[in-house]
């Protein structure tokens, strides 16, 4: 019985090693999470996401263009989820893509900076951040997700740039702040109840190209 268990585990050990020494090809492998300061970022081919802020943050915030020397091209999903105590953003200009409910009811921010280095706001981004008044879209971005500004009472003017192809859908939804809004000819479709309940809203210039589903 003694020996057949030791061949058993020799032969377990045996397949244990030659499986270590495959190549994994096509597997990406990340860090675990890293802190630095108030951000715990992971780090996967040399850039950096932050994946979470610390809630007690306060007042005028640049998000660093690096962190653990790695450069920052990614604000995670939720990073910054319910940090009320921010009252205004700048993110670094190597930062790429912004994602869902990334600053999900921070309603202290006021103003957000956004870098010509992004392209993609994501879903639900801005959702609840009823203190915004101010945001500009830099021309590099291409794609502003769902529901990205949802319930940003305060927010009164806004810049679509030309790149931009569609708004998803509530993208602006009780922005009861908005008086006016002009949508640029690359805008070719625009969600669902993109501006329901923009009860301020008393102008909206759309080209004459554009094709607009119920909003």
């Amino acid at each position: 019985m003694k020996k057949n268990s030791k061949k058993l585990l020799s032969v377990v050990l045996a397949m244990v090693m030659v499986l270590c020494s495959l190549p994994f090809a096509g597997v990406t492998f990340s860090a675990g999470a890293e802190y630095d300061g108030y951000y715990t970022y992971t780090v996967e081919n040399g850039e950096a996401t932050i994946t979470d802020c610390n809630s007690s943050i306060r007042g005028d915030v640049v998000i660093p263009s690096a962190l653990g020397g790695y450069p920052v091209t990614r604000i995670g999903s939720d990073a910054f989820n319910g940090c009320t105590g921010l009252t205004s953003v700048t993110i670094g200009d190597s930062v790429t893509s912004i994602g869902w409910s990334a600053f999900y009811k921070c309603t202290g921010l006021t103003s957000v900076t956004i870098p010509d280095s992004v392209t993609y706001i994501g879903s639900a981004v801005f959702y609840g951040c009823t203190g915004l008044t101010s945001v500009t879209i830099p021309d590099s971005v291409t794609s502003i997700g769902g529901r990205a500004f949802y319930g940003c009472a305060s927010l009164t003017s806004i810049t679509i740039p030309d790149s931009v192809p569609s708004i998803g859908e509530g993208a602006f939804s009780g922005c009861s702040g908005l008086t006016s809004l002009t949508i640029p000819d690359s805008v070719m479709s625009i969600g669902e109840r993109a501006f329901y309940n923009c009860k301020g809203l008393t102008s909206i210039t759309v080209s004459s190209g554009n094709t607009v589903y119920h909003s």
